[in-house]
C-alpha cells in the first residue's frame, strides 16, 4: 500500500508540477515599450518588451496590437527564454531600411502621429496626446511619454538606430517664388539687401543661410572648388534682410558672390545647385560641403530645388 501510494503520489505531484507550470507560461506580462513614426507615417514600429523577467511568457499568440483605429493579431508564441526580451511590430517602410527585422509587419500608417493609444491588449496600454510623439526622424516615444532616441530591439537581440530625418532641399530658387534680391534700408547703396525666396515647395529646410565670397574665392575651372569667405547663419525664413552686405569693393575685380541655401538647422546642407557644365557645386568641406556655420557634411537625396 504505501508503494502503491508513493507512486501515485509522485505521479500526481508531478502532474501538479506540469500543470502549475502550464499556468505560469503565459503572455500577460508584455508591456509596450517604445514607438515610433516618421512624419507620413510610412516608417513606424511599435516595440514591447517582457517587463518583470519572466521566462515563460511564450503564450503570445492571438493578443492584439491595436491603435484607435488598426488591430494586429500575433500569429504565433514565441519560444523560452523570455525575459526582458523585445518583440518588433514594424511597419514594411521601416522593414525595407535594413536596420533591424522586424518579427511582425503591421499596416502602414498603423498609428496616428496627433493622437492615439496603442496596446498590447489587454495588458497594456501607451496613450499620448497632440504633441508627445516626435516625427524628426530620429527620436521616439518611451513608455513613460519620454522622448529618447530611438533603439527598435527584435526578439532576436538584434537592434539599431535609424535615422529618416528630413534632409535638406537644394538652393530655394525655385517653385511659385523664385530667388528675388533688392537693395534695402535707409541708403539703397547695396550694403543692405533684402532677399525673397520660396519656403513651401520643399520639405526638409528646416533653416537657410547665406554662403558669400570675392572673386578670389570662386573656382579657377568649371567644376572646380568654391571657397566661402563667409556666411550668414541662420537667416530663418523669407524675407530676409541682409545687414552689412560685404562691399565689393574691397575686391580688386569688384565681384561678390553670396549663395542662398537650405540646411537641417544643424550640420548638414543641401545641394548647392548645379554648375553649366551640369554638375554639383561643390565646397571644400566633406561630400562638398561649405564648412560654415557649424555644417559638416552635404546631402543629395533630396533632390527638390536641385
Amino acid at each position: 500500500m504505501r508503494a502503491f501510494c508513493q507512486k501515485t503520489c509522485l505521479a500526481v505531484f508531478l502532474v501538479a508540477v506540469f500543470v502549475a507550470q502550464s499556468a505560469f507560461a503565459g503572455g500577460h506580462t508584455w508591456r509596450v515599450k517604445e514607438i515610433f513614426s516618421n512624419p507620413d507615417r510610412t516608417i513606424q514600429y511599435i516595440e514591447t518588451w517582457e517587463a518583470l523577467g519572466g521566462n515563460l511568457e511564450i503564450a503570445t499568440a492571438g493578443h492584439n496590437i491595436t491603435s484607435t483605429t488598426n488591430l494586429f493579431t500575433i500569429p504565433t508564441n514565441v519560444a523560452s527564454p523570455t525575459g526582458f526580451r523585445s518583440l518588433l511590430f514594424a511597419t514594411q517602410g521601416f522593414a525595407d531600411l535594413g536596420v533591424v527585422t522586424p518579427d511582425y509587419i503591421i499596416s502602414s500608417r498603423f498609428f496616428s502621429i496627433i493622437a492615439d493609444s496603442i496596446s498590447y491588449t489587454p495588458l497594456h496600454t501607451l496613450t499620448f496626446t497632440a504633441g508627445q510623439l516626435p516625427t524628426d526622424g530620429i527620436n521616439a516615444l518611451a513608455a513613460d511619454l519620454s522622448v529618447v532616441v530611438n533603439s527598435p530591439e527584435n526578439y532576436a537581440g538584434q537592434s539599431g538606430t535609424i535615422d529618416v530625418s528630413p534632409k535638406p532641399p537644394g538652393v530655394p530658387a525655385q517653385g511659385p517664388v523664385p530667388l528675388t534680391v533688392v537693395k534695402s534700408g535707409p541708403v539703397l547703396d547695396g550694403s543692405q539687401l533684402q532677399l525673397n525666396f520660396d519656403t513651401a515647395t520643399c520639405t526638409g529646410n528646416s533653416q537657410h543661410q547665406i554662403l558669400f565670397g570675392f572673386a578670389s574665392d570662386l573656382p579657377a575651372t568649371l567644376g572646380g572648388t568654391f571657397s566661402p569667405g563667409g556666411a550668414v547663419c541662420g537667416i530663418g525664413g523669407s524675407p530676409f534682410e541682409w545687414l552689412l552686405v560685404p562691399d565689393p569693393s574691397t575686391d580688386p575685380n569688384r565681384v561678390l558672390w553670396f549663395l542662398l541655401q537650405a540646411t537641417n538647422g544643424t550640420d548638414l546642407e543641401g545641394s548647392w545647385g548645379r554648375d553649366a557644365g551640369g554638375a554639383e557645386r561643390v565646397g571644400p568641406g566633406l561630400n562638398g560641403s561649405s564648412g560654415q556655420c557649424g555644417i559638416t557634411d552635404k546631402d543629395l537625396t533630396n533632390t527638390c530645388g536641385q
